[in-house]
C-alpha cells in the first residue's frame, strides 16, 4: 500500500476544537440544566427555565434553570449541613479533593474551552490557553494551602458557607478564583452564575 493510499484510507476524528461534540452535549441535555443541590440534581417547574444566549449567533445553548429563594435556602442549607464534615477533614484530606479536580479540569480543558467560549464569546485561544489552565492551576495552588493552613495559620476556623457570585467575563477562571481558597480552607460554597454566562 502506497503512502497516498494509506492517507486516503485515514478516518480522522473532529478535531480538538471542533465545537460539534460540545453542542452534541448540550443537546443531550435539552430538558435543561438544574440546580445541584445536597448531592443531587433538583429540577425546578418547567416555567422556571431561561435560554443561554450564544453571543456570537443569538441563538439558545441550553436552558438554565432560574433559582428562587426556595432554591437559595435549600442550597444554604445544604451547605451548612456539608460544611461540617468537610472542616472536619484534615487539610491533607481537602487537598485531596482539590488536587483531584485540578486532575479533572486538565482532563477536560478542550471540551471545557470550547463550552466557554460558546457560552460567553471569547476566542477560543483566550480560553483554552488562558482561561482553563489558569482555573486548574488555581485549585492546584490552594490544594496546596490547604495542606499548609494548619500550620501556617493554626488559629484560623472556616467561615462556614460561603455565597459567591461570579462575573461574566470569566467565568470558569473566577469561579476557581472564589471556588478553590473556600473549600480549601473549610468552608462549603453556593454559587451564583453571571446570568449572561453559565
Amino acid at each position: 500500500m502506497s503512502v497516498a493510499e494509506i492517507f486516503e484510507n485515514m478516518e480522522y476524528g473532529p478535531a480538538p476544537e471542533d465545537a460539534s461534540y460540545v453542542c452534541d452535549w448540550l443537546n443531550d441535555h435539552k430538558g435543561g440544566f438544574s440546580h445541584y443541590i445536597g448531592g443531587e440534581w433538583v429540577k425546578p417547574s418547567p416555567k422556571a427555565y431561561f435560554d443561554d444566549i450564544n453571543p456570537a449567533d443569538g441563538k439558545a445553548l441550553a436552558k438554565i434553570a432560574s433559582g428562587s429563594k426556595r432554591d437559595v435556602d435549600a442550597a444554604v442549607q445544604a451547605a451548612g449541613e456539608a460544611q461540617k464534615g468537610w472542616a472536619a477533614f484534615s487539610g491533607h484530606t481537602r487537598a485531596k479533593y482539590l488536587y483531584a479536580l485540578a486532575r479533572l479540569i486538565q482532563k477536560n480543558s478542550r471540551f471545557i474551552a470550547v463550552l466557554e467560549s460558546l457560552d460567553n464569546g471569547k476566542t477560543l485561544r483566550e480560553t483554552r490557553d488562558i482561561d482553563i489552565p489558569l482555573a486548574a492551576r488555581h485549585f492546584y495552588y490552594h490544594a496546596g494551602w490547604a495542606q499548609l493552613l494548619e500550620q501556617e495559620l493554626p488559629d484560623y476556623a472556616p467561615l462556614g458557607v460561603v455565597g459567591q457570585i461570579i462575573p461574566w467575563n470569566f467565568p470558569f477562571l473566577m469561579l476557581s478564583w472564589k471556588i478553590a481558597p473556600a473549600l480549601a480552607a473549610g468552608n462549603t460554597v453556593v454559587l451564583k452564575p453571571a446570568e449572561f454566562t453559565r
